[in-house]
């Protein structure tokens, strides 16, 4: 899934992972998550999936980034180095969802450790995030890679579309004076307009931009040691 900004990916991703886990056999099941730092594992995505348990009332019991049924580890939520994709190896289960957040800035070697674990079946992956830059997020979106892909750009949602929609909703999701107010700001045609508005990879740059965006989006997201 590559979408515009603000329109609540990972709270999307976060009831993917709690309707996984709710509906599937307690010890076959498990979900597990990733992202660029472990800041955002913890911070974005699973602070969703506590506020999903809490809501819902589901079984199992949570701490920052992990899912128990009893003593069965059902939900993982990790940021392994990129030089250690072996962290993830080792957690199958017969349903297993891989959750890829923020997923422009997961390293390769993640990718890669990630889908050897749902190598079976029954289990699938979801990566999400705004599309910044070249990488494997890209391949994994264009025409003929072998998976489902799903844009969302701004125009898609209820405040652009009017759909009916909850007041919270609605003054939680990206609005049109702030689209209208980043094309004038950033330009139709520059990387970021193109990404955090209208959720499509960049297809250039600003030309008088010292430092490319893709790759000062890849500083922002590195973890240092």
């Amino acid at each position: 899934v590559h979408s515009c900004h603000e329109i609540g990916k990972s709270w999307i991703a976060a009831a993917t992972a709690a309707w996984w886990l709710d509906t599937h056999p307690v010890g076959e099941t498990r979900v597990v998550t990733t992202a660029p730092t472990q800041a955002q594992v913890e911070a974005i995505l699973w602070n969703e999936i506590n506020g999903f348990h809490e809501r819902a009332g589901l079984a199992g019991r949570l701490n920052l980034t992990e899912w128990y049924f009893g003593k069965y580890l059902a939900g993982l939520g990790r940021k392994p180095s990129e030089h250690t994709p072996a962290a993830f190896q080792g957690l199958h289960a017969r349903y297993l969802l891989v959750i890829l957040d923020e997923a422009y800035g997961v390293p390769k070697t993640i990718w890669d450790a990630a889908s050897t674990l749902a190598a079976n079946e029954h289990s699938r992956v979801l990566v999400i995030g705004n599309p910044d830059g070249p990488g494997e997020f890209q391949d994994v979106c264009r025409p003929n890679s072998g998976w489902n892909v799903i844009h969302v750009g701004a125009k898609d949602t209820p405040n652009f579309t009017g759909e009916e929609v909850s007041p919270l909703l609605h003054d939680v999701l990206i609005h049109p004076w702030w689209y209208e107010e980043r094309k004038k700001k950033w330009g139709a045609d520059s990387a970021l307009f193109q990404s955090k508005c209208d959720g499509q990879f960049p297809t250039g740059g600003d030309p008088y931009a010292v430092i490319r965006y893709d790759w000062a989006r890849t500083c922002q997201l590195t973890e240092l040691p």
